[in-house]
């Protein structure tokens, strides 16, 4: 058979339903198999952007399942490539009219921030396949697809039926493409334009393409005045040795600046320029860059819409001795450092006080691996209530040249109390170790406790936050290289931006559940607790904002808190309904007040 008349070989003709069957085994047992196994024993070949997206999409464990969408719907619907793929994605709409067609936009995280449909079968078919504003069309979340895939190659795609990894998209076919930013080159989005399968034109992915060009055009004519300041600055410095330019989404450095930045490292400098006065010109600070003690000079951009900054590192300088840790060390070290001082002077016991959750046992478990103490006999007051036994215990370590450590000395009774002064009197110095939050510790406690030891105070994580992103480090080291979660600078700055009333047990745990939810994959703000992110965005509302978030929330109670009821009565769509009440800081609480 000749390819003229092989139909499968025409653009726009549909595949045989074979054919379909072959690529949904084919795709079906490389899921069941695993990815050792080999595209060429499968029953059906596919394109090699398609098998490697298969791929792709089983090592990070995309959904291939309908129902398991994700509604994120957390986007800036005026952001610079919404603005810009606006009047595009208004003349593809005209022009595909009644072609059954729908038009999307993805941000760069694979979420969908704009959709065009022509009428209500349209509509309803897409809302089926969940292929609608705020859901999250990354090829990590639902595998191969004509939005997420293309983002994934850096090329345009065509994914038709079958070849979507999620079986909600099959009864799909889509082109998409990925869209550069004209300055950094970065894919900060995607086009596609999708259609039922059987009616799919691969023209679609010519339209695609130029429609892609055609924004990245309009990027170009509009790049924001801020990065094309931020461009003029760091020219201007680029010449002096190492220089860092950034503001507050935007990084600019030479190549031996590079060396010196990192997340950490980000998110600490910009939140210390943030806090200086700017109003007497540069300043000169000293910052811990990567291990390396520097002496950098630091200038605030003024002719910038926004806050900018241009940071030289003038003098480096190998880390300060261990006897005056650097900051770039896991901070809580340099506490140990100050237990160690407190130990070798110390006639009598030494104490860790702070507050619960604050990071004292911690430190005293490196206090004891670095004196060397490998056995210690660690007692928890909450757990000594009602017993006498571990007196002798603790009496027998200490008299056998042991150390003891009682944790939690609040949780103990009075007569328990007591007989821990006895233990301190006869304790060899610094043979006997208690940890105490002195805040819920009884008067006689706190002086018992005055009068047997000595030591150091760890403070609150919410007075710490300079150091903080150096104890994230700390923490994510403890895990599993595999599950360790990768936080973005943004990300970063939401940590130091919470109070943290759960101190460091509180951020333990947060890593934690990011690791558990988000293994080895790159972390944003989103990602993180609602009560985090929403606080470290929150910002006060303009004079509209504040009327039009009175109107919302007065809809929402006419009609319960039911959302799709109010969208209708405000007359906006349910998904720019969703948008403001995040936008707005609109929850139940407020619907409450």
């Amino acid at each position: 058979m000749s390819p003229a008349d092989d139909p499968s070989a025409v653009a726009g003709s549909r595949r045989p339903r074979a054919d379909d069957e072959l690529v949904r085994s084919a795709k079906e047992t490389l899921i069941s198999l695993g990815l050792l196994h080999s595209a060429d024993t499968q029953p059906a070949r596919v394109s090699d952007e398609i098998d490697r997206s298969w791929r792709r999409s089983i090592s990070a464990g995309a959904t291939h399942t309908t129902g398991a969408f994700q509604f994120v719907n957390e986007y800036d619907e005026d952001s610079e490539l919404s603005r810009a793929a606006r009047p595009v994605l208004d003349r593809l709409a005209e022009t595909l009219q009644d072609m059954g067609t729908a038009i999307f936009l993805a941000d760069r995280s694979g979420q969908i921030v704009a959709r065009r449909v022509a009428g209500h079968t349209e509509q309803v078919r897409f809302d089926s396949a969940n292929a609608a504003e705020g859901f999250d069309f990354s090829e990590e979340s639902i595998g191969t697809n004509g939005l997420g895939t293309p983002i994934q190659e850096g090329a345009s795609v065509f994914v038709r039926g079958a070849e979507h990894f999620n079986e909600a998209l099959e009864s799909l076919a889509c082109a998409g493409v990925g869209i550069r930013h004209p300055v950094t080159g970065r894919v900060i989005g995607s086009l596609s334009l999708a259609a039922p399968a059987d009616a799919a034109e691969m023209m679609m992915l010519a339209m695609t393409r130029e429609g892609a060009k055609q924004i990245v055009d309009n990027l170009s004519a509009t790049v924001s005045r801020r990065e094309l300041t931020l461009g003029r600055s760091y020219q201007r410095h680029r010449a002096k040795g190492p220089v860092i330019v950034l503001n507050s989404d935007t990084v600019m450095t030479n190549v031996t600046g590079l060396s010196f930045l990192n997340v950490e490292m980000h998110a600490r400098l910009w939140d210390s320029l943030l806090a200086k006065d700017w109003g007497r010109g540069p300043h000169e600070l000293e910052l811990d860059l990567q291990s390396l003690h520097a002496r950098v000079l630091a200038h605030r951009l003024d002719d910038t819409d926004d806050a900018a900054f241009a940071v030289e590192i003038l003098d480096r300088k190998q880390a300060r001795p261990t006897g005056r840790p650097s900051r770039s060390a896991p901070v809580r070290d340099a506490f140990v450092v100050n237990l160690q001082r407190t130990a070798a002077r110390s006639a009598s016991a030494i104490t860790v006080t702070g507050p619960g959750g604050s990071g004292k046992w911690y430190v005293v478990r490196e206090w004891l691996r670095t004196e060397g103490h490998e056995s210690p006999l660690v007692l928890d007051g909450g757990a000594l209530v009602g017993q006498d036994a571990w007196r002798g215990d603790a009496r027998d370590a200490l008299a056998s040249g042991g150390v003891v450590v009682l944790r939690r000395f609040e949780d103990l009774d009075a007569g328990q109390v007591s007989a821990v002064k006895a233990l301190a009197d006869d304790a060899a110095p610094g043979r006997l170790v208690i940890t105490a939050d002195l805040d819920r510790c009884s008067e006689s406690a706190v002086r018992i406790l005055s009068q047997v030891a000595v030591g150091i105070d760890v403070p609150p994580l919410a007075s710490r936050s300079q150091e903080l992103p150096t104890i994230v480090q700390a923490l994510l080291a403890e895990i599993d290289p595999q599950h360790r979660p990768v936080l973005s600078a943004s990300t970063m700055q939401s940590l130091m931006r919470w109070d943290w009333p759960g101190n460091v047990a509180e951020l333990r745990q947060v890593l934690l559940g990011l690791a558990a939810e988000l293994p080895g994959k790159s972390v944003s703000p989103y990602h993180l607790p609602e009560r985090m992110w929403e606080t470290a965005n929150r910002r006060p509302l303009t004079r509209i904002e504040a009327a039009e978030r009175s109107e919302i929330v007065a809809a929402l109670r006419q009609v319960d808190g039911n959302r799709s009821k109010a969208a209708t009565l405000l007359g906006i769509g349910r998904t720019t309904l969703y948008r403001k009440l995040t936008a707005l800081g609109i929850d139940d609480e407020a619907l409450l007040s």
